[in-house]
């Protein structure tokens, strides 16, 4: 942004606005619920990512916790780096145009991400919002509900957000 002038705009494409251990618990959870039943090893699997979530939580730079008892088995001190990382403050700073593009069949990146953009975002001049509710995390229009069997399926990225991605480049390019 304010570093990089020469840069026309900035695009978000089901990006991120909230902190990844609870987008990672958000996924976990929706995915053992696809099929509809969660089995044993599923809840113990949840339960333990629950647990390391809230070990994650209650950290302190410094703290000694084993990876294993973190989400993804990653340290401490990568988390907490992670999570200093403010993305919609950030936008919010931005002078250049930004073009927030988000899913509605996004299991990965939800709504709930894209409505924290436009609340923080809300009211600045430079931003545009949009919204496509058939399709998924590849903007890729999903079939019933999202899966990952879904980015095994060759497909192509849907037209409309491509015509929306030119036009919106030809009007900050001018």
């Amino acid at each position: 942004g304010q570093d990089a002038p020469e840069v026309k705009g900035f695009i978000a494409m089901a990006g991120a606005a909230r902190p990844l251990d609870e987008i990672v618990l958000e996924q976990v959870t929706y995915l053992y619920n696809l099929d509809g039943k969660i089995t044993d090893r599923e809840k113990k699997n949840l339960e333990k990512l629950k647990k390391q979530v809230e070990n994650l939580r209650a950290s302190k730079p410094g703290d000694k916790i084993p990876r294993n008892d973190l989400p993804l088995n990653l340290s401490v001190k990568y988390w907490i780096s992670l999570n200093e990382v403010k993305p919609v403050e950030e936008a919010a700073k931005l002078e250049q145009p930004l073009l927030i593009m988000q899913g509605g069949e996004d299991y990965q990146v939800t709504e709930k991400d894209f409505e924290n953009w436009k609340k923080g975002l809300k009211g600045k001049k430079n931003v545009e919002f949009k919204y496509y509710p058939k399709l998924n995390h590849l903007f890729i229009e999903s079939e019933g509900k999202s899966s990952p069997k879904e980015y095994y399926v060759p497909g192509h990225v849907d037209k409309q957000v491509i015509e929306d991605i030119a036009g919106w480049i030809k009007k900050v390019s001018k």
